[in-house]
């Protein structure tokens, strides 16, 4: 290895590609690759080398030489330090070429197949302003930027979370991807709570008020909700923040605090007051002329962007091609959103689902849009599979896992079944490359159409649609 690639030492890079999780990729002749943030195809940057392996290094960028052709001036004041858009001064048509490519990449150096066909991701119709969901943090470890280094350090902040530092939060005052006015009620409700000196939760003492504020504003109705999640319930700081929500945000249709006394930080609580409106939200999602009704309770699943979505389930459509003969089998159907988006156009599909609570939420849905041909069971998928018989009244499956993808096993289950059409969802192509091999071990399926679905502009997530055919003989 050349020691010019010695931790610590700074060198010139031209960059060529972007990894899978947006690093810039410079290999020099003889092969060996360098793994530089915060750089973009067409770059030559200085950087320096934070560590080295056998076959490749890790560097950071220190100035950029000479801009790539492709760079674009960031829309958020807040680039570079907040972890969320990683890609958002790459242009967009580049972000669409790169998210093919990363599809294309995990097919074929990590499931091994060759000469499948992985046509341009299908980009988001909004680049901006598309999250239905944020989730913001309440932290006494604020994050100190350069222009606040003079000023006293302050024990107070609202916002998101730095790259690799767990407790570290950026006061975030303003974000482009969720919407204007969720930006202003984080803003408001950071003044209103460090007004009153009130305390925010740590995982050191395990002590603490405040803990995470959570929007959801839905994409085809005018539903807003705010959850405040706090370590208890203050009747007194819950009334008075109401009253000025009530005043300054019209736009919220319902604001919920809800509380846990559980040490791990996240953003879940077992506990829900309902201050004022319903207590949920709804929203819609409509392929063609046809709606569908989806009810959001504070904890429920649903997809984060509400237009890609559609576009998302309508690829699941077509690849399915499904006839109302189609008993169909939806694993990991979550709050039922797959299962109730196709069900008119099949003679049955039964959705399987290991949390309850999503469960209770998909049967809500299916009666509230008086659907009567789908069935959700709350069952872990491994199981559910491994008895006797469960799969054989079933034609076509489709799987939507989480970004870990199907556990080896479950794979291996299906590999020996003989579904006449799998439709595979992903948001993570390289799990999905993973699993596809798996699956067609035993030679009974072929890949049939893909398609990149860009579901989160400005950052390097792909969402992935695959169809397997089961092999004629």
């Amino acid at each position: 290895m050349s020691a010019e690639y010695k931790k610590g030492n700074q060198i010139n890079l031209k960059i060529t590609a972007l990894s899978s999780e947006g690093k810039g990729i410079s290999k020099d002749e003889n092969g060996f690759v360098v793994f530089c943030e915060n750089a973009l195809p067409g770059d030559t940057v200085r950087a320096e080398i934070r560590r080295k392996k056998s076959n490749y290094a890790e560097a950071k960028t220190l100035e950029v030489i000479e801009k790539s052709p492709f760079r674009v001036e960031p829309k958020c004041r807040h680039f570079g330090t907040c972890g969320g858009c990683k890609v958002q001064n790459y242009l967009y048509d580049k972000q669409i070429e790169f998210k093919t490519e990363t599809v294309k990449n995990a097919f074929e150096k990590i499931g091994g197949f060759t000469n499948v066909n992985v046509p341009s991701a299908l980009n988001s119709a909004n680049e901006y302003y598309y999250r239905n969901k944020m989730e913001f943090s309440f932290s006494d470890d604020k994050w100190m930027t350069k222009e606040d280094m003079h000023k006293e350090r302050e024990k107070f902040a609202l916002g998101l979370h730095i790259p690799k530092f767990h407790s570290k939060i950026l006061d975030i005052e303003e974000c482009f991807l969720q919407s204007e006015v969720s930006s202003r009620i984080v803003n408001f409700s950071r003044d209103f709570f460090k007004s009153r000196g009130l305390s925010i939760y740590s995982t050191e003492t395990h002590e603490g008020y405040l803990r995470f504020l959570i929007i959801r504003q839905c994409g085809n109705t005018a539903d807003l909700m705010l959850n405040l999640i706090t370590y208890d319930y203050d009747e007194e700081v819950i009334s008075d923040y109401a009253e000025e929500l009530r005043e300054k945000f019209p736009e919220i249709t319902t604001f919920i605090n809800s509380f846990t006394q559980k040490k791990a930080q996240v953003a879940f609580a077992e506990d829900v007051k309902i201050i004022y409106g319903r207590g949920y939200i709804e929203d819609k999602l409509k392929r063609g002329e046809k709606e569908f009704v989806f009810k959001i309770s504070p904890n429920a699943f649903f997809q984060t962007n509400t237009k890609q979505a559609e576009r998302l389930y309508s690829q699941v459509v077509e690849f399915g091609d499904f006839k109302n003969t189609d008993s169909v089998l939806d694993l990991y159907c979550g709050t039922g959103s797959i299962s109730i988006f196709i069900s008119d156009l099949v003679k049955n599909v039964t959705g399987v689902e290991l949390i309850s609570e999503s469960i209770e939420s998909a049967e809500e849905n299916a009666k509230l849009n008086g659907i009567n041909n789908v069935r959700f069971i709350t069952s872990d998928i491994k199981d559910f599979l491994e008895e006797d018989g469960v799969t054989s009244g079933f034609n076509k499956l489709i799987l939507d896992p989480p970004r870990s993808g199907l556990h080896p096993d479950i794979c291996e289950v299906i590999s020996g079944k003989e579904f006449e059409k799998i439709v595979y969802v992903s948001c993570n192509p390289a799990t999905q490359a993973r699993d596809l091999k798996i699956i067609m071990s035993k030679d009974k399926y072929e890949i049939g159409r893909v398609q990149p679905v860009d579901m989160f502009p400005q950052t390097y997530h792909t969402e992935n649609v695959v169809e397997l055919n089961l092999k004629r003989v």
